[in-house]
This record gives C-alpha cells, sequence and structure tokens, in this order.
C-alpha cells in the first residue's frame, strides 16, 4: 500500500511538472515570444509579390503605337509549401497544356522560395488556376512587351529582358522613363498555402512609366526599310542604310539599317541563313551573327563618305572665298601630289575644261584636290570641328561611336588631297548627314534628336524636347549657292539617277574604295547617295549607304535610285505634288558690259533662275564681267544663269 502511496506521488509530481513546464513554455510562446512568433506566421501566411509597372508606350510622331505593354497572369510557386512537386505540376500543365516535366523540373531545381511557374497567361487562364485552389500556387497580375510590326525601326526601338528592363535602343536609353515604379501584392494564404478567396489580400499599386513620342514617322519609315530589302534583294550587299531627317530642325523621320530582327523574337534567325548553315555554327560565329544583325549601322559603324563630302569641301572654299563658280579648271584625269599621282573616277578618261560648278557636277576630283590646297588643313579641320565631324552628335541612342580622323598634325599634302573628296577620314552616317544638312538648311548645325516628348498617362506633355542650333557654320547665302549647285548635279551631272519629274531635288553621289588588311580593295565599296528635296525649300534630306553592293559599285548607279525611290513614296504620302515643266529653250543673252541691277531685271523678266559669283553683290551698279553658260548658247528654261560681277 505505501508502495502504491509513492507510486501515485511520484506520477502527480511528474504530471505537474509536465503542467508546469506546459505552462511555462505557453506563457513564452503566448507573452515573451509573441510578437516574434505572430511575424512569423504572418510571414508564412501572407505573400509579398512584387506587381510590375506597366512599361510606357513608345509612340511615332502621329501617336501611332510601336512599342507598349499588355497586362497578363503569371504563376508563382511557393516550393515550401508543396509536398507533391509532380502532382502540382500536373494540375498546372494539364490546365494551361504546357510540358508538366518542365513545370516540375523549374520546381524542383529552383534556389529560392518563391518560383515563375508559368506566365504571359490571359486573364481566364489565371481564373482557372486560382480556382482550382492549388496548395502553394498564387497567381499575379504581369506585363508583357509588345512590337506590333515585328521588325520595323527594330534597331531605334530595341528591346527589353525578362524583367521588363531596357537592354538596347531606346528602351535602354529611355528605361527610367518607361520603367515606372512597382507595386506589391500581399496575398493571404491558409494553412496549406493555398491562396484564400476572401483573405486579408492588400494591393500597392504601381506607379506606371511615362510614354515617349519619337520623331520618327512609321510609314516613312516602312517606305525605308522596304526599299532598302530590295536593295539587298538587287544589289547582293553586305548590308544597306539609310537616314532620313528634316534638316531645319534636325528630326530624325527615319532610320534603318539591313539585315535587322524581328523584336518580339530578336534571337529567330533570318531568312537570309539557311538552317544547315546554322546547325554546323559555333557559339562564337552565332554571337558575331547577332552582333550583326541587333547592331545600328547608322550610329554605330564608321565609312569613308567618299564624294558625298566634297559638299562640305566646296561649302568651305565658298564660305572662305577661295573660288568662284565660274572659275574655270582642267582635269587631265589626274593629279600629282607631292610625288604621288591621285586619279579622277574617270581615269584614264579626263573632264578637261570646266568651272567650279561642273567640276561639281562632275565630281571631279583632280578639281577639289586644288581647291582643298587652298583651303589648307588648319582651317578645314575648323570646319570639320564647325561641322560637328570630330565628335559624336549626341542622338540619345546606345553605342554611337565617334569618327576616326588623321590628326591635323599629321596631315601631309597626300592625306590632305584625298580627304577633299572624302577619303582617309572615317564618320558615321549621322555625322555625314548632320554636317550636309547644315550644307542645305542656312548654315545651321542642328542637333540630330529622335524623341519629340516625354507624355503622361493622359497624354499631356511632361517634357517637349525643342530643336537646337548648336551654331553657324556657314552663311544663308552659301547655303543657298549649295543648293543650287547640289540641284544641277541631279539636273545636269552624276545624279540623273535620282531625278524626279516636277519635283526639285538636290544631292550628291559617293563611292569609296573599303580599307581592309592594310589597304584599299578594289571591289569592296561603299556606294553612298545623298538627296535633298524640295531643294528650294528642303523639308527631307535623305542618305542612303549600301556596303559592297555585288553587281555595281558607283553612288549614282546604285544609292542614287534608292533615294530616288523613298523620295517618291514620302512625297506622294505628304502630297507634295510635282510642279509643271516645261521643255521649253532659250538662248542665253549676252550680259557682258551690262550692270548686275539690270542683268537681274532681264532674268527675272525672262522668269529664269540665276546666282551671283560673288555670293553677295551688294553694289549692284557694278559691271557684269563674266557669265556660265555662255552667251549665245542654247538650255532649258529651268537652267540656272550665273553671273560673275566686278569692278
Amino acid at each position: 500500500m505505501h508502495q502504491i502511496r509513492i507510486r501515485i506521488m511520484t506520477f502527480f509530481i511528474i504530471i505537474a511538472v509536465m503542467m508546469a513546464a506546459l505552462v511555462g513554455r505557453l506563457y513564452y510562446i503566448q507573452i515573451y515570444s509573441h510578437e516574434e512568433l505572430a511575424a512569423m506566421a504572418k510571414e508564412q501566411q501572407d505573400k509579398n509579390i512584387p506587381i510590375p509597372a506597366k512599361r510606357g508606350n513608345i509612340l511615332d510622331r502621329n501617336g501611332d503605337k510601336i512599342a507598349f505593354s499588355v497586362k497578363t497572369y503569371t504563376v508563382w510557386a511557393r516550393t515550401s509549401e508543396i509536398t507533391e512537386t509532380y502532382e502540382t505540376a500536373r494540375l498546372i500543365g494539364e490546365a494551361l497544356s504546357l510540358d508538366v516535366n518542365a513545370i516540375n523540373t523549374k520546381m524542383t531545381s529552383a534556389t529560392t522560395d518563391f518560383v515563375k511557374v508559368a506566365s504571359d497567361l490571359s486573364k481566364s487562364e489565371g481564373d482557372m488556376i486560382k480556382q482550382k485552389g492549388i496548395r502553394g500556387i498564387s497567381i499575379t497580375e504581369d506585363t508583357k512587351r509588345v512590337y506590333p510590326y515585328d521588325n520595323l525601326a527594330s534597331h531605334i526601338i530595341g528591346n527589353v529582358n525578362t524583367n521588363l528592363d531596357g537592354f538596347t535602343g531606346l528602351e535602354y536609353v529611355f528605361n527610367d522613363t518607361l520603367k515606372g515604379k512597382a507595386g506589391a501584392y500581399f496575398v493571404t494564404t491558409d494553412v496549406h498555402g493555398r491562396q484564400l478567396a476572401y483573405g486579408e489580400d492588400q494591393v500597392t499599386q504601381p506607379e506606371d512609366g511615362k510614354t515617349i513620342e519619337l520623331t520618327i514617322d512609321d510609314t516613312i519609315q516602312y517606305f525605308v526599310e522596304s526599299r532598302l530589302d530590295e536593295a539587298m534583294a538587287v544589289h547582293q550587299a553586305d548590308s544597306a542604310s539609310a537616314i532620313v531627317m528634316d534638316p531645319k530642325t534636325g528630326e530624325i523621320l527615319a532610320m534603318a539599317s539591313k539585315p535587322d530582327f524581328n523584336l518580339n523574337d530578336p534571337r529567330a534567325v533570318g531568312s537570309d541563313m539557311a538552317p544547315e548553315v546554322w546547325a554546323t555554327m559555333d557559339n562564337e560565329a552565332k554571337a558575331a551573327y547577332y552582333s550583326g544583325i541587333w547592331k545600328n549601322i547608322t550610329i554605330s559603324n564608321v565609312y569613308e563618305p567618299g564624294s558625298v563630302f566634297k559638299a562640305i569641301t566646296a561649302s568651305i572654299a565658298l564660305e572662305e572665298n577661295l573660288v568662284s563658280l565660274n572659275e574655270k579648271f582642267y582635269c587631265s584625269g589626274s593629279k600629282d601630289v607631292a610625288g604621288v599621282t591621285l586619279k579622277c573616277w574617270v581615269y584614264p578618261y579626263q573632264h578637261g575644261e570646266e568651272t567650279f560648278l561642273e567640276a561639281l557636277e562632275n565630281s571631279c576630283n583632280p578639281v577639289f584636290m586644288t581647291i582643298i590646297d587652298r583651303i589648307g588643313a588648319s582651317l578645314y579641320y575648323q570646319y570639320l570641328d564647325k561641322f560637328g565631324l570630330l565628335a559624336k552628335t549626341g542622338v540619345a541612342l546606345p553605342s554611337e561611336v565617334n569618327s576616326i580622323t588623321y590628326k591635323e598634325e599629321d596631315v601631309h599634302p597626300v592625306e590632305l588631297a584625298t580627304m577633299a573628296y572624302g577619303h582617309g577620314n572615317a564618320y558615321t552616317m549621322m555625322q555625314v548627314i548632320r554636317a550636309l544638312s547644315a550644307v542645305v538648311n542656312g548654315g545651321n548645325l542642328m542637333e540630330p534628336h529622335i524623341v519629340k516628348a516625354v507624355l503622361d498617362d493622359d497624354g499631356n506633355v511632361v517634357e517637349a524636347i525643342e530643336p537646337v542650333a548648336v551654331n553657324r557654320v556657314i552663311s544663308e547665302e552659301t547655303s543657298a549657292t549649295m543648293r543650287m549647285m547640289l540641284e544641277s548635279v541631279v539636273a545636269n551631272g552624276t545624279g540623273s539617277n535620282a531625278y524626279i519629274e516636277g519635283i526639285r531635288i538636290g544631292g550628291k553621289t559617293g563611292s569609296s574604295r573599303k580599307f581592309e588588311d592594310g589597304s584599299y580593295q578594289e571591289n569592296k565599296v561603299f556606294a553612298s547617295f545623298m538627296g535633298v528635296a524640295p531643294i528650294n525649300d528642303p523639308q527631307f534630306i535623305v542618305l542612303v549607304v549600301v556596303d559592297e553592293p555585288k553587281d555595281q559599285f558607283g553612288g549614282g548607279s546604285v544609292a542614287a535610285p534608292i533615294v530616288k525611290s523613298i523620295f517618291e513614296d514620302i512625297l506622294r504620302y505628304k502630297n507634295i505634288l510635282p510642279e509643271a515643266t516645261s521643255d521649253e529653250k532659250i538662248t542665253v543673252p549676252d550680259f557682258y558690259g551690262m550692270t548686275y541691277e539690270d542683268a537681274v531685271a532681264k532674268l527675272d523678266k525672262m522668269k529664269v533662275n540665276h546666282a551671283s559669283d560673288p555670293l553677295v553683290v551688294e553694289d549692284t551698279s557694278l559691271t557684269v564681267t563674266g557669265q556660265f553658260p555662255a552667251a549665245d548658247t542654247v538650255v532649258s528654261k529651268n537652267a540656272v544663269i550665273i553671273l560673275s560681277v566686278g569692278e
């Protein structure tokens, strides 16, 4: 009996100690560790899932969306709460017609608690998964970037990564503006990790990104890209590139390079690459291929512009009064410079006697060698700087490179002579078209820009990007003379393949041999053409460069027809109609000995275009001492008569 009492007492003591321990533990949990454990419980029950902000739109100048975001839904798995991984994968995969094994692998190989299982779902798909109440599975709203025109303006627009951060093009440069500020989704779940239908879910709304409006016109962009595609097919070129700009404002209306890529699938292999060839390429070769199609050639590559650059040399010489329009030169087909024979493009033929205007029409190298010798290296480099050719343009696109030029102290007579016709120094297309815009727009170097404005959600302008004149390069008089000369190049010279009946077009051809492996290659050229329309009131300047055409090599035969086609498309689109033209011929009167005032009055009465030499005649009582064309020459009534005036 005594032993029974001892056993009962011992049992009682043990029970009492256990009860005391339990009470103590409960006290510790409920009182001492309450806040910590409550936080842990909340962490298990609540999920904090980020909600990306809706990325802002990218619009063309007319308000057309060329990049925008759409709402999608994403399936997330919290792996710590999923016990039957494959069964979970099966339920999701069968509901969404996705690969069950791929979903299972995502969850089993995850290194973080939250795993993105499926994305880009429609609302109905998201609701369907949510209604299944799968343990550890949650649904959140997301956004997807859409490029409705696939390849259009791919090098301009650029792309985003899986986190919707821009990594090329404008998407990269304006990432902070477009991205906005992410929100958060606080989800309440049950003990099994299932999202509660009536839980205390909270949403912190994201701040959507702003919209950027471009200077690009998507219709003109389409015209340009279509014409470049045709050129690639006809000439079997390595690449073809073009820029269309408003020369007065610096606004870029179109910019394109071929080959390009699909913005919605940037790693897709183009039709120019045979599948069997792609299959044999190693990773390094494939990376080089992607680098080639993703590169914006117009700002990331340099080239020697060739005779297009004669427009720059001519404007400098005219501005400095180092040449007159009617001055006579002689081309023998080549010119000896410091013991080196430099040839004209017509060699072994020759242009013979020609005026300065005719030298530009004929694109005569020896005449421009003579002209640049008068200018000299020091003054020439001062103008290269004023024309913006020694620095990046600053256009709002990534990976712009600078020109590659001789140092001024390294320029000797031969180097200087070749610069006159666009060899030796290499520039980007953007640098060249900006400089040529200053030649024709009245003499102002404009800052090129591709973004017109930043807009808020309601379409209100937050920031407007206005045209910026960097500096004045040449006078309005010199610019007006250059417009006349460039029109004559198309009407009477090497640019005739850009001529459009009834539209006043100006332009300049160019071709330059490529410098590779330490020497200039005979049959590898850049064929180019710069065109301006209408030349009397420049609204569009176009520069086209074709890299290594395989059938022809001249800028006049390869690039000028492309520019003509682009102009025809643009002018039709803008409803700029051809003027009525006349085939009427006139016999040039003899103005020699007349006062400049009387000669101009006679030409005005005849309704014939005219220009003066020198460019500005302040004393109209001075005598006409020369003229071009000569008296009694029969010319078109649309011709330009140049009057030389002197004491």
